[in-house]
């Protein structure tokens, strides 16, 4: 009787999150592809009164009435003349939450969308502690991806209470 001496080999499967990258100004920034419903062209911005500077207003798509937060505006960049071709809409859930526990939608405009990338969470770190004060609270950790580092924002931390509590009082969203 023969017997089978060849031991069958297991792979391991790596960890792997999948980023979908943009920029804003000059940095690269990255989101995780489960919060994001779709990036589209600007649509037409409605301004709403006495919101954070960086909220530009609501947007309707597709009979949905979303928030719009300017990121350039949110991380405190200087404002330059975007290039309207490459700017995009990522249309996000999770950072915000309605009546019943619901997430809410909400919109960010970036200079441009990159790629979606593919990282192995070992090359994920943690925010270094100079990031994780309370106007860099946003950033979740930074990404190793060949020879570029990608700031990994954290959607949850994207708004303070207080810009919830603001876009609840405008746009009928709990904080």
């Amino acid at each position: 009787m023969l017997r089978d001496t060849n031991k069958k080999k297991t792979a391991v499967a790596e960890e792997i999150a999948q980023i979908v990258t943009f920029h804003v100004g000059q940095e690269e920034f990255g989101l995780d592809i489960g919060v994001i419903t779709e990036a589209i062209r600007p649509l037409p911005i409605t301004p709403l009164p006495r919101m954070p500077q960086f909220v530009e207003g609501v947007i309707n798509l597709r009979g949905i009435i979303i928030p719009v937060v300017d990121l350039r505006k949110r991380f405190g960049l200087t404002e330059v003349r975007n290039n309207p071709r490459k700017m995009r809409m990522i249309i996000i859930r999770g950072a915000l939450v309605g009546t019943g526990g619901a997430q809410k939608l909400l919109a960010l405009v970036v200079d441009s969308v990159r790629e979606v990338l593919h990282v192995p969470l070992r090359q994920i770190e943690p925010a270094p502690a100079a990031a994780t004060g309370e106007q860099a609270g946003f950033i979740g950790g930074v990404a190793k991806a060949m020879d570029r580092l990608i700031i990994i924002i954290d959607i949850t931390r994207i708004l303070s209470g207080e810009e919830r509590t603001a876009l609840a009082e405008a746009g009928n969203v709990h904080p």
